[in-house]
């Protein structure tokens, strides 16, 4: 009988390796798959590698060609984030109705009919045929699956506990997307009135006031006072418009160039947190996104000190950023979690009494989903109102607009037609 190496996933989803003795590869395979396990490859004592039946053809023709993973990267943000939920989705399907993971990734590489999606399936199979697990394999597709996602799946095939973990990291990306969502489609709508409006003040000002103009002058009359403000207006903003737009985009620019330094990216993040109600929305979003990942960290059995250091790197805001990691510097040597988050008002002070009770019972991550929960609705009423208010700004703003270019053009002519009656 000789050794064979082997490399396997059990039915939990995690990676086992080891050496069997068996008469040939066949043999051994069947002994593992007897075993429940998902047989990946058996090496036999010449160092040669015997890939299973279900995944020989595939692997045969991943060799043929070298890994493709570029393209895949390339595709970051929301579309990307979007499309790696998705796969989340279609693998939590299979894996939470006791499919184990390889074979899960396997049949989406078969099933799926989205190009991107089946082409991640195809990458992960890949790497989990050569031994790898699926949180490692994940870290080759960063456009699609976060540093902190690809954490909590690792912790998750530790503890063996895999398909609850992915319900979390679901939930959790599909909330973040749906606030986005809001945020953008509360804005669309004054965004799209605005802009109608300053096309027809455009029209009127350029083109059709002109046009009145010279009419009222071969009838011997002329514009009112207010008409005359608008041209003499119009005609300053052609004149000096151009000067103005450059000196934007320079300051624009100096701006940009300041914000990529350490002190003037903190200073510019911390004074956008002080903006009327947006500094509340971004203040809300990122608690919100920062709650809500620390609450599944927490529940996928990572430790707090690493757990606070995956979480520190999902925050966008410089100064917040800053601020979480010297909280984070004292909860490593010791101190309590809520007892910082206070010192450095990273918290309101409700969530932070919420969380305190929490650590004392023992019930720290139920205690921050609920700190998750109540700045998500924060957050969603705080969206209302900005976009009511930005949507009634701006057709007010459009209203003024055409309002009083109309009443100007309007008087002027019936000026000219009393005179003219006379």
């Amino acid at each position: 009988m000789a050794e064979f190496e082997y490399f396997a996933i059990d039915s939990k989803g995690r990676t086992k390796s080891g050496r069997m003795a068996g008469d040939s590869v066949k043999a051994v395979r069947r002994l593992l798959q007897a075993e429940g396990l998902t047989v990946l490859k058996v090496k036999s004592p010449s160092g040669n590698i015997a890939q299973t039946s279900a995944g020989s053809k595939f692997a045969e023709k991943e060799t043929k060609k070298p890994k493709k993973t570029g393209s895949l990267q390339q595709k970051t943000g929301a579309k990307g984030e979007k499309l790696g939920t998705e796969f989340l989705k279609r693998l939590l399907e299979l894996h939470g109705s006791g499919m184990p993971v390889a074979e899960a990734v396997k049949l989406l590489n078969q099933r799926l009919s989205d190009p991107d999606q089946r082409e991640i399936a195809s990458i992960l199979w890949r790497e989990l045929a050569e031994g790898r697990t699926l949180s490692r394999a994940m870290r080759l597709l960063p456009g699609y699956f976060s540093e902190s996602t690809t954490y909590i799946i690792e912790a998750g095939e530790a503890t063996g506990n895999l398909s609850p973990i992915l319900k979390k990291i679901i939930s959790h990306l599909d909330e973040k997307r749906e606030i986005r969502n809001k945020v953008i489609s509360g804005m669309s709508y004054p965004i799209f009135v605005v802009l109608v409006a300053l096309g027809v003040v455009l029209f009127f000002l350029f083109f059709l006031l002109p046009q009145i103009k010279e009419m009222l002058d071969s009838l011997g009359g002329e514009l009112n006072l207010m008409a005359r403000i608008l041209i003499q207006g119009s005609n300053l903003i052609i004149t000096v418009g151009p000067f103005v737009l450059i000196a934007a985009l320079v300051a624009l620019a100096i701006t940009k160039r300041w914000s990529k330094t350490a002190s003037g990216g903190k200073k510019l993040d911390q004074s956008m947190l002080k903006l009327p109600l947006f500094g509340e929305i971004f203040f809300l979003s990122e608690l919100f996104q920062l709650s809500s990942l620390l609450a599944t960290l927490m529940w996928s059995g990572i430790g707090l000190t690493e757990n606070l250091r995956l979480c520190e790197k999902t925050i966008k805001n410089r100064f917040l950023r800053s601020q979480f990691r010297s909280a984070r510097g004292l909860v490593n040597e010791g101190k309590s979690l809520p007892e910082v988050l206070r010192k450095y008002k990273l918290m309101p002070l409700m969530q932070l009494d919420v969380l305190e009770v929490g650590e004392k019972t023992g019930n720290l991550g139920n205690s921050m989903e609920d700190a998750a929960l109540a700045f998500r609705d924060g957050l969603t009423k705080r969206i209302k109102i900005m976009t009511s208010l930005v949507s009634g700004v701006a057709l007010g703003f459009a209203f003024s607009l055409v309002a009083i270019i109309a009443i100007s053009i309007v008087t002027s002519i019936f000026q000219v037609s009393k005179s003219i009656s006379y």
